[in-house]
């Protein structure tokens, strides 16, 4: 793509001498460090026994400039030089950007996205601080901040040279989104907690508030007891049989009502299911205690009312340290903590919002909805802060209400934007892969017309064979970019699984070649690669762009919906089967070459992990379309 003014095509100029320039300097740091490493300080020679004292010594000269001090003088030299080039280039793309907003709308585009890139990632600033590890001899840091860079100029030059800015355009978008939804699924959880605990303790302040009651219902209990005991005790005492029997009736009286409430609070729910069961336990000694009275046995009495009072009081004690666990889970610190959470997420739902205006139409209505989750999240925590869990509760619902409502848009608008791209990759793939089989077919047929010259290592065939060696390179380079584009985008299941195969495929053919190998077994696998690029074209067109619905979800019922399910089906084990077949030939030829003795060599056991490493990931591509065939109620498990 050409641009009308002689500034754009320097921009990829740019940036192709900062990262030829930027490779020097990784390459010194990584030599420097070494050199650090490995050169052993100067030993001093033995002195002998008889020699002469040593002479005076001469006047200083000039010092001899130190080599390490010298090389990282120049490398710092060279960031330097880095750091002002991205100045200059960032300023550029800033100026081009504007001056081309009417007359060029596409490169203008495309050189805001690289700005913006560069910004975000902050490769100016990166570039000092690795200036200044220079400068502080922390080569190890520098060479990591080195790569790093180089990676991400890497990435800005592709920005700047892609064909299909649009393409890109939209990756960057799906990158906002889904950045968008993982925020917006950590203040979900976080809400959600927040929700729960107020509904807690809504709950705990509601036991302790029984909890209170039945234990002032107890209190009334003990006392009464203690009445009866002491009524008894009166009665015992007595001088005159008139006395006598006005305390024993009382003690009777009361020790009937104690008899009767303490079976209403046994049979209280709070109560029935306690062990050990004090309350039960102490009704017994109550009859035994009323027995006792009625038959004037006074000193059994005493002893069996004791013995229920011993009891209720237990009961009373457990009640009480309830009730202070419960005012412990609900006390004034428990709210302020919960409060400063609930403003904490409420930052950063006002965060979000104000992030969510680049989502364009999308970030209209989220940002609606998060505002109206963050009003409700503020009233939240004015409920809590006077210890109100019911009403905070009720808001902290309405919020989380708002905010699921957003993940719904937003999950909607992922899945629009991902189903364009998944449509467009489709058809890159599918032509790409059918560019690539007739590339492999002519390296298949150049191998096969060098084979008779490369076996008699002719240095022509050999030339001839390590030029196709790279074209086979950039076939594996080609599946490897589509790789990458296929797993950012979700697509399918086994199909990135089958690229992976393909390129390693395609790189063990290069080695070969490379090694001048043209042999049989060289052009079978090329002819393999051949075939599995026809099928993989195959399967791509089946293949639907659509997201597979959740595991457990029945087929629909809708003829053409349900046919789509059925060709992805299709589709994936297509993919798994030739996988299956392609790992069993090699398993096969691997089998043919093991000796019988043992043990095994490294090269052998090299490829015999290989070849577990590709079952291991066949099965686990089979095993995510399993789940997404298993019937409802099996966790989403399945053994293969």
């Amino acid at each position: 793509m050409s641009f009308p003014s002689p500034f754009p095509p320097r921009l990829p100029l740019l940036l192709a001498v900062f990262l030829a320039s930027m490779a020097p300097v990784r390459l010194a740091i990584a030599q420097d460090g070494i050199d650090d490493l490995f050169d052993p300080p100067a030993a001093k020679p033995p002195a002998e026994p008889d020699a002469a004292p040593p002479a005076s010594p001469a006047p200083p000269g000039p010092e001899a400039p130190n080599p390490l001090a010298r090389d990282r003088g120049r490398i710092g030299f060279t960031q330097e030089n880095a750091a002002a080039q991205m100045a200059e280039l960032e300023d550029r793309m800033f100026r081009l950007s504007e001056a081309l907003l009417n007359l060029e709308p596409e490169n203008a585009s495309r050189l805001r996205l690289a700005l913006k890139f560069s910004r975000e990632e902050l490769i100016l600033q990166q570039m000092r601080d690795t200036q200044a590890l220079l400068e502080e001899a922390q080569l190890g840091k520098a060479e990591t901040e080195v790569r790093q860079l180089l990676a991400k100029l890497e990435h800005l030059r592709n920005l700047l040279l892609a064909e299909d800015l649009d393409f890109e355009l939209k990756l960057a978008r799906l990158r906002q989104l889904r950045e968008t939804l993982a925020q917006l699924e950590r203040i979900i959880k976080e809400e959600q907690r927040e929700l729960a605990w107020s509904r807690s303790a809504i709950e705990t302040q509601g036991e302790a508030d029984r909890l209170r009651s039945s234990r002032d219902d107890l209190d009334a209990i003990i006392s009464d007891q203690r009445r009866a005991i002491e009524a008894t005790d009166r009665a015992n005492k007595a001088d005159s049989p008139d006395g006598r029997n006005e305390s024993l009736a009382g003690a009777i009286s009361t020790e009937a009502g104690v008899r009767e409430a303490a079976g209403a609070l046994a049979a209280d729910p709070l109560f029935a299911g306690r062990d050990p069961a004090w309350i039960a336990q102490a009704i017994p000694h109550v009859d035994d205690m009323t027995t006792h009275l009625e038959s004037d046995q006074l000193d059994p009495a005493i002893d069996a009312g004791q013995q229920a009072l011993d009891r209720f009081l237990k009961e009373r004690d457990r009640l009480s340290g309830q009730i202070a666990e419960a005012e412990a889970a609900t006390s004034e610190e428990q709210f302020r903590q919960f409060e400063s959470d609930q403003k904490r997420n409420r930052d950063a739902t006002d965060a979000l919002s104000s992030a969510s205006s680049r989502l364009g139409e999308t970030g209209v209505s989220l940002q609606k909805n998060l505002i109206d989750a963050s009003g409700a999240m503020q009233d939240a925590e004015g409920n809590l802060a006077q210890t109100a869990p019911e009403p905070a509760a009720s808001d902290q619902q309405d919020a989380l209400k708002k905010l699921l409502e957003s993940r719904e848009t937003l999950s909607g608008a992922l899945e629009e934007l991902l189903v364009e791209l998944r449509t467009e990759l489709q058809a890159q793939i599918i032509a790409d892969l059918t560019e690539m089989y007739e590339a492999q077919v002519a390296i298949r047929e150049s191998t096969e017309a060098q084979a008779p010259r490369a076996a008699s290592r002719s240095r022509t065939a050999l030339i001839a064979l390590a030029g196709l060696a790279k074209s086979e390179a950039e076939l594996a380079a080609r599946i490897e970019q589509l790789t990458d584009l296929v797993e950012i985008t979700e697509f399918g299941i086994a199909l990135p699984t089958s690229l992976r195969v393909l390129g390693r495929e395609m790189l063990a053919v290069e080695a070969l070649l490379k090694a001048g190998d043209a042999t049989p077994s060289t052009i079978s696998l090329e002819r393999r690669i051949e075939e599995d690029l026809l099928g993989l074209v195959q399967a791509m067109r089946r293949l639907p762009p659509s997201t597979p619905p959740p595991p457990g979800t029945p087929l629909p019922s809708e003829p053409r919906d349900r046919e789509r399910e059925l060709n992805r089906l299709v589709a994936e084990l297509k993919m798994i089967r030739m996988l299956q077949t392609r790992l069993n030939d090699e398993t096969v030829i691997v089998d043919e070459t093991r000796p019988d003795a043992s043990p095994l060599s490294a090269e052998l056991r090299r490829e015999i992990d290989a070849l577990r490493n590709n079952q291991d990931e066949i099965r686990e591509s089979l095993s995510k379309i399993g789940r997404q065939l298993e019937p409802p109620g099996l966790g989403g498990q399945v053994d293969l």
